[in-house]
């Protein structure tokens, strides 16, 4: 835990934005995790619309991973590979909507 808080206050400039001055789809998500975990899912989304979406992601991951670990499988990987070839569209749709965003913002 201590080593992810290490990192989220670590300031990275964002390459895509330093080579062509426009913000990536991913910009503003470490603001957006920090808004999450204090709670403030309003000033989370505003920092960048896919906070909502890849903390569940991220939880799913972690309990196919435990479940995994328990049952002595290696499935977890072949279920999240499966989930992107399935929403690869809707994945595609929201990376753009969320590129489009930071750009009115600013981010």
């Amino acid at each position: 835990m201590s080593l992810f808080i290490f990192l989220i206050h670590l300031k990275v400039p964002c390459v895509f934005k330093s080579i062509l001055n426009v913000p990536c789809p991913g910009c503003g998500l470490t603001r957006a995790f920090k808004e999450l975990f204090k709670l403030n899912i309003a000033k989370a989304l505003y920092y960048n619309i896919l906070s909502i979406p890849l903390f569940i992601f991220f939880i799913y991951w972690i309990v196919l991973l435990i479940k995994d670990i328990i049952k002595k499988e290696n499935k977890s990987l072949d279920r999240i590979l499966n989930l992107f070839q399935k929403y690869y569209i809707l994945i595609i749709i929201l990376l753009i909507i969320s590129e489009v965003i930071n750009i009115i913002h600013g981010i």
